[in-house]
C-alpha cells in the first residue's frame, strides 16, 4: 500500500457528500453499484478536455483510494504507458475483502507527457454509498512553466505602450534592420522589438523579453516578404532564472512541433547580443 494525498477541500467535500446519504451516480459514471458490492474492478475511460494528441511517452497513473482513513492509502494502482489514443478504456482490479461499505474510496488519475502534466478536475467516488463501479473520467492538462512564461511574455508585450522607448537601425548590402528597445520606470531594458529585411529571401521578426537582465523568452516570425501577411514559421524559447530552457516550440504549416535545442540556443544568443549592443549604446 502507499499513501496518497488529496487537496484538503476535495477530500473534505467528498466526506460531507458521503455523509448526506446515497447517491444514484457519480459525476461522469453509470452502473450504480450496491454498497457491499463484490466485485473486483472499477471499469471505465479515460479522456482528455480538450482531445490532444500525446507523443509515444505519455504515461497514465490510476489509483483506488480510500479515503475515510488517515493517511489516505491507495488500495489499488495501475500505470499504462504508453497511453496511445484516447479515449481508452481501463479496468483497475482491486481486492474486495479491502473494501469497507462504510468507508468513501474514489478514483484519482494522473498522466505525464513530457514536461505536460494532466490531472482531473474533480474526485470520482466509486464503489460504496450507492457510488458506481464504472466511471468516464476527463483529464486536463496543467500549465507548465514555459506556458507561465509565454502567457507572462504576451502580458508584458501588452504593457510597452505605456514605457520609455528609443529606436535603432543597421544596414548592409543585404539585410536592413531597424528595433525599438522598451525600458521600465527604473529604466531596465525589459523589451526588445526587431525586424528584418533580407529582400528576397525574407523577413524576420523577433521579439525580445528580459527578466532581471537575463534574456526570458523570444518569439521569432518568418515571413516570405515585408508585405506577408502570415508568417511561414514562429519559433517560441523561453528560459527560467536559472537559464534552463522551458519554452521551445515551432508552428509551422499548422502543426506545434518541438523547437530544437540548437534553434533555442540560437535565440538565446540572438538575445544577448542584441541586450548587449543596446546597453553599449549601438541604437
Amino acid at each position: 500500500m502507499r499513501t496518497f494525498v488529496l487537496p484538503v477541500a476535495a477530500a473534505a467535500a467528498l466526506l460531507l457528500a458521503g455523509c448526506g446519504g446515497p447517491s444514484s451516480s457519480a459525476p461522469g459514471g453509470t452502473d450504480a453499484a450496491p454498497a457491499n458490492a463484490n466485485a473486483g474492478a472499477i471499469t471505465g475511460t479515460v479522456s482528455l478536455d480538450p482531445p490532444r494528441t500525446l507523443s509515444g511517452q505519455a504515461r497514465l497513473d490510476l489509483s483506488l483510494v480510500d479515503m475515510s482513513v488517515q493517511p489516505q492509502v491507495a488500495i489499488a494502482s495501475k500505470t499504462i504507458m504508453p497511453v496511445g489514443a484516447l479515449p481508452l478504456q481501463f479496468s483497475l482490479e482491486f481486492n474486495p475483502q479491502q473494501i469497507n461499505p462504510q468507508d468513501l474510496y474514489v478514483v484519482h488519475a494522473t498522466m505525464e507527457d513530457g514536461d505536460r502534466h494532466f490531472d482531473t478536475a474533480i474526485a470520482y467516488p466509486v464503489l460504496t454509498k450507492g457510488q458506481p463501479r464504472t466511471i468516464d473520467i476527463q483529464l486536463h492538462a496543467e500549465p507548465t512553466a514555459g506556458d507561465k512564461a509565454l502567457a507572462g511574455f504576451e502580458t508584458l508585450k501588452s504593457s510597452i505602450g505605456g514605457m520609455k522607448y528609443t529606436e535603432g537601425s543597421a544596414a548592409t548590402q543585404t539585410v536592413s534592420r531597424g528595433w525599438q528597445t522598451f525600458r521600465d520606470a527604473k529604466g531596465d531594458i525589459r523589451f526588445i522589438r526587431e525586424r528584418e529585411d533580407a529582400g528576397d529571401k525574407g523577413y524576420t521578426r523577433t521579439d525580445f523579453a528580459y527578466l532581471d537582465g537575463k534574456p526570458w523568452v523570444v518569439v521569432q516570425e518568418r515571413l516570405a516578404s515585408s508585405t506577408a501577411r502570415k508568417p511561414e514559421s514562429v519559433a517560441r524559447a523561453g528560459w527560467d532564472a536559472q537559464g534552463n530552457l522551458i519554452l521551445h516550440r515551432r508552428l509551422a504549416a499548422g502543426t506545434t512541433s518541438a523547437l530544437g535545442v540548437d534553434q533555442a540556443k540560437a535565440l538565446r544568443s540572438d538575445a544577448e547580443a542584441m541586450l548587449a549592443q543596446v546597453r553599449a549604446g549601438k541604437k
